[in-house]
């Protein structure tokens, strides 16, 4: 329930919250590893999915992920493992065997959503060809992602995190802005590329859920992560289409006469007055400094000044904390903004009048802080949410409807659960 409230909130009627979650009837088996598939099915799982996260006996690739919550690694404490998989039950089953195999099949014939980063011929190999599936379960969400989607030949092709971000295009600007023009191949940081293709998946399988209610049919959603970041990093893919892009920019320290990164006295921050306004605005800030009017009295163009303003700003903004120089860039019109620690972030006033971020507890790491579902409903509660699970805590209570005959004391000895 959202128990703060302020006019703001309170004139968008955002302070009911009343209804269950969403997505709160909605069963999700995931079959994902790493980051887009994961994401997806933590979307659907924090809007109230229940979701049941299929993993090998070795866990998913992301309990592998540097860094760890603890100093020593550990499969319960990667920190991308965590990010990724909050509010899913997870379930360890063999799927070299048939009886693994056919484990999975009996989950997935109960979902209404199965969430899948494997390519075609991995499927084939499991007995869960999309179009059979779909011809067995008439009513099932088959909702894939993968590197360059389910059709052509580039659809088997093996990849990384590095050769999508350049099959994309989205690593071009990362190249470009550090002045790398003929250097080794670069990407973005923190997988930033990598959720988007699990942001497109997680848009169309809710969709898809709509369509459903509405004929009463499923279908097969296909999304390529590579498409996916076309379409969520379109500036640079613009850039690139129209013109081939720009030079890379060499590379500097601090400010420029554009503004730039700018060291205050506790912090760094970022302005941006590429414009003529907004350099005026970054002049004015500064109290009309001499240096930057002509004899006529005309403010001088930044282009003109070059290295003489960047000094000067950066002094400027050197002898300032950040919330000084931040507050007078923007009273006169010069965007900027601060940057902000992660701690900062999480601190703010705003977050917590949002309540976005959860703390969850958890057996091997403690209590910890995660961010909430990035949106929020006047009349649907948000889910109550957990941490990410250990390996193959579910295993015993999802499976037990599938066992029979055994028990799950039984197919853990057998290797079928895990």
């Amino acid at each position: 329930m959202i128990t703060q409230s302020t006019s703001s909130t309170e004139s968008s009627g955002l302070t009911e919250a009343t209804g269950p979650p969403l997505l709160d009837a909605v069963r999700v088996v995931e079959l994902a590893e790493d980051i887009a598939g994961p994401f997806a099915a933590k979307l659907l799982a924090d809007a109230g999915a229940e979701t049941i996260k299929v993993e090998s006996p070795g866990g998913d690739a992301a309990r592998r992920a540097a860094p760890f919550a603890e100093p020593a690694p550990h499969r319960e404490t990667s920190t991308t493992w965590l990010a990724f998989n909050t509010s899913k039950r997870s379930v360890v089953l063999d799927l070299q065997t048939a009886a693994g195999r056919r484990m999975l099949q009996a989950l997935i014939s109960k979902a209404d959503v199965f969430v899948t980063d494997r390519t075609p011929s991995q499927l084939d190999a499991l007995d869960l060809n999309p179009h059979d599936l779909r011809e067995r379960l008439p009513q099932l969400i088959i909702a894939a992602v993968t590197p360059f989607g389910l059709l052509g030949e580039a659809s088997e092709w093996p990849s990384t995190a590095l050769t999508r971000a350049h099959a994309s295009g989205s690593a071009a600007g990362v190249r470009r802005n550090l002045g790398a023009s003929a250097a080794a191949p670069l990407m973005a940081g923190a997988n930033v590329h990598e959720a988007d293709g699990g942001t497109a998946l997680a848009l169309a399988t809710w969709a898809a859920l709509l369509v459903r209610d509405r004929d009463g049919h499923g279908q097969i959603v296909d999304v390529s992560s590579v498409e996916a970041m076309m379409n969520m990093d379109r500036v640079d893919i613009s850039i690139a289409h129209n013109d081939g892009g720009p030079p890379p920019m060499p590379p500097r320290k601090g400010g420029s006469a554009f503004g730039g990164r700018l060291e205050c006295a506790d912090g760094h921050l970022i302005a941006v007055t590429p414009q003529a306004h907004q350099w005026a605005g970054l002049i004015k800030a500064m109290d009309d400094p001499d240096w930057a009017y002509d004899a006529d009295g005309h403010l001088i163009d930044r282009l003109q000044l070059g290295d003489e303003a960047a000094e000067a700003i950066e002094q400027w903004a050197g002898a300032r904390t950040r919330d000084e120089v931040f507050r007078a860039l923007q009273v006169n019109s010069a965007p900027a903004g601060p940057v902000l620690r992660p701690s900062e972030v999480m601190n703010s006033e705003q977050m917590q009048v949002r309540e976005f971020f959860d703390v969850l507890p958890h057996s091997f790491t403690g209590s910890a802080r995660y961010p909430q579902f990035a949106a929020r409903w006047n009349r649907a509660r948000r889910a109550t949410r957990r941490a990410a699970p250990l390996l193959g805590s579910d295993s015993a209570d999802a499976m037990r409807p599938h066992l029979h005959p055994w028990k799950p004391a039984q197919a853990r000895r057998a290797g079928v659960i895990g």
